[in-house]
């Protein structure tokens, strides 16, 4: 890592990875939907010069999507159950009746408008990292990512084990292997 090392941030929460990656002089552009969360961040990293912060979720397309907060998070206001929130509305615990809109980014598109490559993609978006990595191997954007870390959530959503197996048979098959799926 240098000065000239671009990482992104995927699911920033309160920055605690990006942090990791600034102290080693990186380049940080940080994606983080959840309100309270991207507060933190702006309090956090406000005299940060290579930090980039955009307040939006990541997903495989330009939209505008629901984002569904953590079951418990509206009556604690405890800023922990930021992490949980999440596009999915079959993650298992989020409250279907808690929600904003938000606008999310084709991550994809993103990745091939910069004009430096990506030397780290973390990805830890609670489940849309399925439809996502999807789109990244199929047009082949995975080959502009030194490394991609991701954290697949197939235990909390119903129905992503099948396709959480079902793209590590593609990695596998494609031999991929700058994509590390449960990384931490």
């Amino acid at each position: 890592m240098n000065q000239f090392s671009l990482v992104i941030d995927c699911g920033a929460n309160v920055g605690d990875i990006s942090a990791l990656f600034l102290k080693k002089e990186a380049s940080v552009i940080a994606f983080e939907p959840d309100p309270i969360a991207y507060k933190m961040l702006q309090t956090r990293f406000k005299d940060e010069k290579n930090m980039q912060l955009i307040n939006k979720a990541v997903d495989h397309q330009n939209s505008v999507a629901k984002l569904y907060f953590h079951m418990h998070q509206q009556e604690s206001g405890n800023s922990a159950f930021t992490v949980s929130s999440s596009i999915i509305g079959d993650k298992k615990n989020i409250n279907l009746q808690d929600s904003i809109e938000i606008e999310t980014v084709d991550l994809d598109s993103f990745i091939s408008n910069l004009d430096q490559p990506v030397d780290i993609l973390k990805m830890d978006v609670e489940g849309a990292e399925i439809e996502i990595l999807h789109k990244l191997i199929q047009n082949e954007t995975y080959k502009k990512i030194g490394i991609l870390l991701v954290e697949t959530h197939e235990t909390k959503i119903p129905g992503h084990i099948d396709k959480v197996a079902e793209l590590k048979a593609t990695i596998r098959r494609l031999k991929i292997d700058n994509i590390k799926l449960n990384w931490v």
